[in-house]
């Protein structure tokens, strides 16, 4: 009998014998090296002494003068993690956030180019509290809404975020704070108790939503929950097909882009707060993410980071290109 026919012939009855967890075909490993000779492999959890066996649960030396082998391989278990849950060290796609917010996702690792420190990335609503932090604010892992607390959760420390300009609120423009200025003189010359205030009234257009958080290494690891390392950075372009593993929705695939010139918004973080994107890629395919994956890094079906996951809806997914991310960040993504 040929190999492959001993194989099916047997294999049921191998898998019978105490403590073996497979069977399958391959090299004949002898005093710890491979050798050319094909034999049948029994998968066992652990290697136990002939005299414990009984003699039903012994492997043969042959079978119908096929070689065997015996390989340990410990219990098998299926390979999933619980994303909300706290992890140490912590791998990237898993659930984190400014401990006064619910939950986003850990997206990536990245380095500072100012310091050379090692800071998780995410979203400013994740990690800065959409504007409301201040450098050095509590990161928790896992984030508050999944039990995350101050007491014992605390990850990392906010290092660096890009404000978003919200619509309506107070402007920074210095000739708009002048004038209003101005003109609030006669208001309190005259003991009136209204005020001129400059807020933004029109679109001011952001390209990113974007935070770090300083963590220790020993504390992180930069592989992505399903994914794996990122290999790098490219350049989105549409028709590309991408991937996400996130807190909510998990990893999901082929999400094809539409669009990576987009002007969106306005765009909801809250009840009161609006903001504007442009330049943004448009992920369209329902179900690719939904609320708590924000944060998530979105890479090509090749392992390559091309933006970072922020909003969306039921329909589409929209992420900054991973390139403007990175520089308004003035930080490098990490990739072994």
């Amino acid at each position: 009998m040929k190999l492959a026919e001993v194989k099916r012939v047997y294999e049921h009855e191998l898998l019978q014998k105490a403590n073996v967890v497979g069977v399958m075909t391959g090299y004949k490993i002898k005093e710890g090296k491979k050798t050319d000779e094909l034999s049948i492999i029994s998968l066992v959890e652990k290697k136990i002494p002939k005299e414990e066996l009984k003699k039903k649960d012994l492997i043969p030396t042959t079978i119908k003068g096929v070689t065997t082998d015996v390989i340990p391989v410990g219990k098998l278990r299926a390979l999933q993690i619980d994303k909300k849950a706290r992890h140490r060290p912590c791998p990237m796609g898993t659930s984190g956030g400014h401990y006064l917010i619910t939950a986003g996702t850990n997206g990536e690792l990245l380095r500072d180019k100012k310091s050379g420190k090692i800071c998780i990335g995410t979203n400013n609503h994740v990690g800065a509290n959409s504007n409301n932090a201040v450098v050095g604010d509590l990161y928790l892992q896992p984030g508050p809404y999944d039990g995350g607390t101050t007491q014992s959760d605390i990850l990392g420390y906010l290092l660096r975020f890009v404000p978003i300009a919200f619509f309506g609120e107070p402007s920074t423009c210095p000739a708009a704070r002048f004038w209003s200025g101005l003109y609030n003189i006669p208001a309190g010359l005259f003991g009136r108790r209204t005020r001129l205030r400059p807020v933004i009234e029109y679109p001011e257009y952001n390209l990113v939503d974007a935070a770090m958080i300083e963590v220790a290494e020993k504390d992180v690891s930069v592989g992505i929950v399903d994914i794996g390392l990122p290999k790098g950075v490219r350049q989105a372009q549409i028709e590309m097909h991408v991937q996400k593993s996130g807190r909510t929705s998990c990893h999901t695939v082929d999400g094809p882009i539409t669009g990576i010139d987009a002007t969106i918004g306005p765009i909801s973080y809250g009840t009161t707060k609006f903001a504007y994107f442009k330049d943004q890629i448009v992920i369209s395919k329902p179900g690719f993410s939904a609320g708590g994956d924000s944060g998530s890094l979105v890479l090509d079906m090749d392992g390559y980071a091309v933006g970072k996951l922020f909003a969306g809806s039921e329909e589409i997914t929209i992420a900054n290109h991973i390139q403007n991310y990175l520089a308004q960040l003035d930080a490098e993504l990490v990739t072994e």
